[in-house]
């Protein structure tokens, strides 16, 4: 079944030219020269294959093997050493050793993840990597060069989204990740609230010791291009850009930023599924992943509306509301059933699940 979501994923990504990666792709070529993103360095732009090692998934980049990101809750595995990329810091570990100081990698990567609006199991990232060696830093002093770079670190990727969304608010906030330290969060206030926009930081020690890197010091950022797109096009549903339709291709052209004229008016409507789980094992992903394999883009959101504890049977109740809305037609409600049906079956025979 993974194999067969990868070969649709990847049909669709080299069948069609999906308007926000081509014109989110230029425009970070194009901020080399308009923005002077990595100053006067030699940048490489690095396209790599889906398939990836665990190792170089996870292990490389100093992942835990206790960390949730390595469930196949979270991630598409193949095999247990094969997966589907989730996100292109994979490729992170083996340019720094090929001594590359400065590249990008943009590619599809995928993940499992709850059903709404703005998640989707496959969209584009962008990596960020830059590299300083000794004599660019004005100090010998690590901390002292890991301050530096984590200065230039900002002051490239805010010159970036000033370029992108003009002169917006911003802050930086603390995080960890496991590959960064420190690491940190860019959000801007955009459309009256805070939105994080991508993570970054300072490439941790450890890992440029692991590519014999011994006495260099960078930083890399990590951002999602659908989530860019979905903000400054100001697009309802990610699944549009799954979506043949001309009323929306041509809505959009590289180098313009105008807002999204809908176009798709018809109904959505939802059905009910309720069963028992037992909390210490659920994974709400694995729901997900049913659903969306039955009910693919016809399906707009699922959420949680009601949970509660059975004392006597030890075992939590959960309801849940699948919300299924095309937006090239009108459902018809014997269709909606038959899919439900259909979930309701791979809930109990697949997860081995009581129904309630």
């Amino acid at each position: 079944m993974l194999v067969e979501i990868y070969i649709k994923f990847h049909h669709i990504l080299q069948g069609q030219q999906r308007i926000e990666s081509k014109h989110f792709f230029e425009m970070m070529l194009q901020q080399r020269s308009k923005v002077n993103i990595l100053q006067s360095t030699k940048l490489q732009i690095i396209f790599h294959q889906q398939f990836q090692q665990s190792r170089q998934n996870f292990d490389s980049l100093l992942v835990p093997p206790d960390h949730p990101s390595r469930k196949k809750s979270d991630t598409y595995y193949i095999n247990e050493n094969i997966l589907l990329r989730c996100h292109t810091s994979a490729h992170q570990v083996e340019l720094i050793e090929k001594n590359v100081d400065a590249f990008v990698v943009v590619g599809d990567v995928y993940r499992r993840d709850e059903i709404d609006a703005t998640h989707y199991p496959v969209f584009h990232q962008v990596e960020i990597v830059r590299i300083f060696q000794q004599d660019q830093f004005s100090s010998k002093y690590l901390q002292h060069q890991i301050q530096e770079s984590m200065d230039d670190l900002k002051e490239t990727l805010e010159r970036l989204t000033r370029h992108l969304f003009g002169d917006v608010q911003m802050r930086w906030v603390e995080t960890t990740f496991p590959f960064t330290n420190p690491s940190m969060e860019l959000e801007i206030y955009f459309q009256d609230k805070w939105l994080e926009v991508l993570g970054c930081g300072v490439i941790h020690q450890d890992l440029m010791k692991n590519c014999q890197r011994l006495t260099e010091v960078g930083w890399a950022a990590g951002l999602g291009l659908k989530r860019l797109a979905l903000l400054l096009f100001q697009i309802p549903d990610i699944r549009l850009f799954w979506q043949q339709d001309p009323r929306f291709l041509d809505q959009f052209k590289a180098g313009q930023i105008n807002k999204f004229q809908p176009f798709s008016k018809y109904p959505s409507c939802y059905k009910d599924v309720s069963f028992y789980v037992d909390h210490k094992t659920w994974e709400e992903n694995d729901l997900h992943s049913i659903i969306r394999d039955i009910g693919g883009d016809l399906i707009g959101k699922v959420e949680c509306v009601d949970t509660f504890y059975n004392q006597k049977k030890d075992l939590t109740s959960k309801c849940y509301r699948i919300h299924y809305r095309s937006l090239e037609r009108t459902l018809q409600n014997e269709e909606i059933d038959v899919l439900q049906f259909k979930i309701r079956d791979q809930i109990r025979d697949l997860l081995k699940l009581d129904l309630r």
